[in-house]
């Protein structure tokens, strides 16, 4: 027998009201201000955002955990939030594109060290078994 839907509104964890925080986020001078928008209306929906992007495209060419990576992101996303124009397009569409680009670029420049001392290690192997069988 088929599962029931839950019944409720549906939990999104980027609305609105975080597009409009960025927005507010963006014109504020006070430091402070900029602080408790962030913390108050931003910071989960940049979390969760980031989260969901490393796990779906499978990010996961890092030495460090994902957790580490995932706030990596962040900080980039907050870094870059001055960018984000009114009126260009949705808040999200914009942060998921920055947030994936920067994993893109990331995770393959660390796939490309992982597979050149993958590499590397198996012809010092080779070269070493042919070594040692000419003595």
């Amino acid at each position: 027998m088929p599962r029931k839907a839950k019944k409720g509104s549906p939990r999104y964890y980027f609305t609105q009201k975080t597009e409009d925080a960025i927005i507010r986020y963006n014109k504020e001078e006070r430091a402070y201000m900029k602080e408790r928008i962030y913390n108050d209306h931003i910071r989960r929906a940049f979390d969760k955002l980031c989260e969901n992007i490393i796990h779906t495209f499978k990010f996961y060419y890092f030495d460090v955990p994902s957790e580490q990576v995932k706030q990596e992101v962040i900080s980039f996303l907050v870094l870059n939030m001055h960018k984000f124009k009114e009126g260009k397009g949705k808040a999200f569409s914009y942060f998921s594109i920055v947030a994936k680009n920067y994993l893109i670029l990331h995770n393959n420049n660390n796939y490309a060290i992982y597979f050149y001392n993958k590499t590397r290690s198996q012809d010092t192997t080779t070269l070493t078994c042919c070594f040692i069988s000419f003595f």
